[in-house]
């Protein structure tokens, strides 16, 4: 008796050749998403005016500042999307490469319509939708029961929420008057 065709002889001739075609094509998969996801093939570098930020983060995110900074932007005169980018990159400078790479991984994430809509709930990208579909969008992803998108939405949500605010202008519309001045006279010694 043939003892590759024996039942509990594990994998006969055939089976081995399908497995070996459907991990081939596993493996190809992984790697061009791979490549994809850590943008190997061309780093273009920052964005023009940004240390850190690329022109495709730029444009993922620039939709995103007005819904998610609520009424920041309108009460800072003149401010916009590109303050609070700038202010964004700015605080990245303080991270270190390993925390901007994941960073970065998860952009390149939400680049992707299918990734966008499992971490998100959308597969419109950010700058196709409108405003109120915008601000849907966040509370959607900010509501997300699951445990990756929330942990990505805080990830990168409190950072441009914190960069924002500690810039003087932001920060004089919260009502917080900001840190004792030393030497007011109000100290008692």
């Amino acid at each position: 008796m043939d003892q590759d065709n024996m039942p509990g002889s594990g994998v006969d001739r055939r089976g081995f050749l399908k497995l070996s075609v459907w991990g081939g094509a596993a493996l190809a998969v992984g790697a061009g998403a791979s490549t994809l996801l850590t943008c190997c093939s061309s780093d273009p570098g920052p964005a023009s005016g940004y240390k850190h930020l690329r022109d495709k983060d730029v444009t993922l995110l620039r939709p995103l500042m007005a819904p998610l900074l609520g009424g920041g932007l309108e009460a800072v005169d003149g401010a916009g999307p590109d303050q609070a980018l700038q202010a964004f990159d700015r605080l990245l400078q303080g991270g270190t490469d390993g925390q901007r790479g994941q960073l970065f991984q998860l952009l390149d994430l939400l680049q992707l319509g299918a990734a966008r809509w499992w971490i998100t709930g959308t597969w419109a990208h950010f700058e196709e939708q409108g405003d109120a579909q915008l601000r849907d969008t966040l509370a959607h992803w900010a509501n997300n029961d699951g445990g990756f998108p929330k942990l990505a939405f805080k990830g990168l949500t409190q950072p441009i929420l914190m960069a924002w605010y500690v810039t003087p202008e932001a920060g004089r519309t919260t009502g917080y008057p900001g840190p004792p001045v030393v030497g007011s006279g109000t100290a008692s010694a």
